[in-house]
């Protein structure tokens, strides 16, 4: 799976996405946009994809609200939206603290569809 070309996407598909995390099987890949400044290091983004990685497994055990499609969290500094990349990779991308994640979250999910099909 071309990973660095999933990521190119994604940041191409809206101007508020400012970092694309991805994780799949043994492979990882980051993107920042050009001109931001890392709010996290390369070390603390690979924590987040494992810690997204377990929640995701917990998430998909819960079955009866359907399958989970993506999950968003709001820090001071940004929000952050989640999403499986198949059965065995995660998507993480932060965003600027003034998206409409909803927005956001609906591309990503379609872009993810592409791949993961």
């Amino acid at each position: 799976m071309d990973l660095e070309k999933i990521c190119d996407e994604i940041m191409q598909s809206d101007k508020d996405v400012m970092l694309v995390a991805i994780s799949y099987r043994t492979e990882s890949y980051f993107k920042e946009r050009p001109g931001t400044k890392s709010l996290q290091t390369k070390e603390d983004m690979e924590k987040s994809l494992a810690d997204a990685a377990l929640r995701w497994v917990t998430r998909r055990s819960q079955r009866t609200l359907g399958e989970p499609l993506y999950a968003m969290a709001k820090y001071e500094k940004a929000k952050r939206i989640t999403t499986p990349l198949g059965r065995y990779g995660i998507i993480m991308c932060v965003v600027l603290p003034t998206s409409d994640v909803e927005i956001i979250a609906t591309k990503l999910i379609k872009l993810v569809k592409k791949y993961s099909g």
